[in-house]
């Protein structure tokens, strides 16, 4: 079982699923009324949920290793075509609705300080703000580097304390220097263009790799795995949690920009719910052929799943409106929304495969010797 095209069910358990929670925590962001999120259990729950992006980085990084497609060449091609999803995802999101429908509503613009029309500075503002579309690609570019020149798994984690060690003393940090005061808040930025900087939250795509590695080295499969999270996650948990009872407002106030408290206590709690995930939800599921087969689909489909969701939930504040919603009408809505976001990802698949199709028996007519 433990070779480099070996599937984890709970590894791709956990990227489906999140193809489900994204929607409803992104329903609940743009739909669901203040007093919903900030004083009801329905929409602090939700927020519980939507604070996973670690949980979803240990996947990355685990199937990073243990992907057949393990050149650096590759890495990079796909860092670069993440990096464009993200921007592509900003100007669907965005741009489209402002500029090409005029359906965005004002409530939206007024969050951040404006009022329409937008004007050039404001639109780039938004075209570029930092998601994890973007932190993902950079750091699959840095990943591929390290897995193309590190070989030892300890010096992975190493890496990924390392990461999580540096990040407050050079956070926020700017040269003064347009163009590259951009690249460095993507980098280890501070501020609201960046929601997830590289630094620290590619110390979980690091920690995700030494799973991995343990998995292959060990030989002991899932229960390897299960073995490198609690070896890890244990102490992270005791050290982030730690700091952070100390000084919350410090280390863990902003959850997208934490310190170094904060970083290891999101850390170790993804790693130990992992944990008890995989030995209680993801055992009792992984019997059922046809719900595997389900979730390979999700857990392949994420990125696109992911863009497509988003585009659904920002359009469709055109007719819902922005933070508007009850509890009652969000619990309504986000089975539609998930539905909705499921039929165009399939229908996207469906679409590229006759493109591609097409282009293969093009290909196959135009290099066909002529009679």
């Amino acid at each position: 079982m433990p070779n480099k095209q070996a599937r984890v069910f709970s590894i791709d358990l956990a990227r489906g699923g999140a193809a489900f929670f994204l929607v409803a925590v992104h329903t609940l962001w743009m739909y669901g009324s203040r007093d919903v999120q900030l004083n009801s259990s329905f929409g602090q729950i939700t927020h519980t949920l939507g604070q996973a992006t670690a949980f979803f980085l240990l996947t990355m990084g685990f199937s990073f290793v243990v992907t057949p497609h393990q050149s650096l060449a590759y890495s990079l091609k796909r860092a670069i075509s993440i990096i464009f999803a993200g921007y592509l995802l900003n100007t669907l999101k965005f741009i489209v609705p402002i500029k090409i429908f005029n359906t965005m509503p004002e409530e939206f613009i007024a969050a951040y300080g404006w009022q329409s029309p937008l004007e050039f500075h404001q639109l780039r503002y938004l075209f570029l703000t930092g998601d994890i579309l973007q932190m993902t690609g950079i750091s699959f570019a840095i990943v591929g580097l390290a897995r193309y020149y590190v070989k030892d798994k300890y010096t992975i984690l190493l890496l990924a304390f390392l990461v999580i060690g540096i990040y407050p003393f050079i956070k926020g940090f700017r040269p003064g220097v347009l163009g590259l005061d951009y690249i460095c808040d993507l980098l280890w930025g501070n501020q609201w263009n960046i929601y997830f900087p590289v630094l620290p939250w590619i110390s979980n795509v690091f920690v995700g790799m030494f799973m991995g590695m343990y998995f292959q080295d060990k030989q002991k499969g899932e229960a390897g795995l299960y073995e490198s999270m609690l070896l890890v996650g244990l102490p992270c948990l005791t050290v982030g949690g730690g700091l952070c009872y100390y000084d919350w407002e410090t280390q863990f106030n902003d959850f997208f920009h934490p310190g170094h408290g904060g970083a290891m206590l999101a850390l170790g709690a993804s790693l130990c719910g992992f944990y008890l995930f995989g030995k209680t939800i993801s055992a009792t599921l992984s019997g059922n052929e046809k719900f595997r087969r389900a979730i390979l689909y999700l857990s392949s489909r994420v990125t696109t799943i992911y863009i497509v969701q988003w585009t659904l939930v920002c359009w469709g504040m055109g007719i819902i409106g922005y933070q508007s919603l009850g509890t009652s009408q969000l619990v309504l809505l986000i089975p539609i929304m998930i539905s909705l976001t499921l039929a165009v990802d399939y229908g996207v698949l469906r679409f590229s495969r006759l493109i591609s199709s097409t282009m293969t028996q093009f290909k196959e007519m135009t290099d066909s010797p002529s009679p």
